[in-house]
């Protein structure tokens, strides 16, 4: 699914698949999808072992992979030179020193060499709230400027930014690390892949 985007912080955006299954399909209890449960799986079971953590990682790595041909290939029909080099995503809130977008940034740098891992250079510049509790129209104020961009952990980009999130409800985070590489690399793009979106993301799309 495209993701939405009305206030164009970035070039294109899609989402894997939604995190839960619909109401309808389940008789009103709340059921995940494959790749909700994959997520919940890995940020919040600590008894999830390493290998199983890293297998979730290369699943979810593949899936990115395979939207990037599929979805771009008309633009771009050499996979090997994508519109973007760096591959980024958004610090952890809860400081589990686990992060499925890094590890995702991780294996796509090491398996592809066209792209760059600068995960590492995206900091905070102050401690960032939970969004589920803020009312959406309040969530870009409330992480304005809240990311910066450390250049000593950036590779030089040369042709602009792939974006991964895990779960994607309004993009108000996304959109802060977006107006922050504005700032920084106005000439470059951003692409973003969310490896999931709840329901509300698709209701802001009618």
């Amino acid at each position: 699914m495209h993701l939405p985007n009305k206030n164009n912080q970035w070039t294109w955006g899609m989402s894997l698949a939604l995190y839960s299954k619909p109401y309808r399909e389940t008789n009103g209890e709340q059921v995940n999808t494959t790749q909700g449960d994959m997520i919940n799986r890995f940020k919040y079971h600590e008894e999830l072992s390493d290998i199983e953590r890293n297998e979730i990682a290369k699943n979810f790595s593949d899936q990115v992979f395979d939207l990037i041909k599929k979805e771009l290939r008309k633009e771009f029909p050499d996979p090997k030179n994508p519109p973007f080099d760096i591959c980024l995503g958004l610090p952890e809130n809860r400081n589990t020193g686990r992060s499925l977008p890094r590890d995702i940034c991780r294996n796509l740098s090491q398996e592809h060499l066209w792209l760059k891992d600068g995960f590492d250079s995206v900091t905070k510049t102050r401690t960032g709230v939970v969004m589920k509790a803020i009312p959406h129209d309040e969530r870009p104020e409330k992480v304005k400027g809240l990311y910066k961009i450390d250049r000593n952990f950036l590779p030089q980009p040369r042709r602009g930014f792939l974006i991964v999130d895990d779960v994607f409800e309004t993009g108000s985070t996304v959109g802060g690390l977006c107006d922050t590489l504005d700032d920084e690399f106005p000439q470059l793009p951003r692409y973003v892949i969310a490896l999931t979106h709840l329901h509300a993301t698709e209701r802001m799309l009618k």
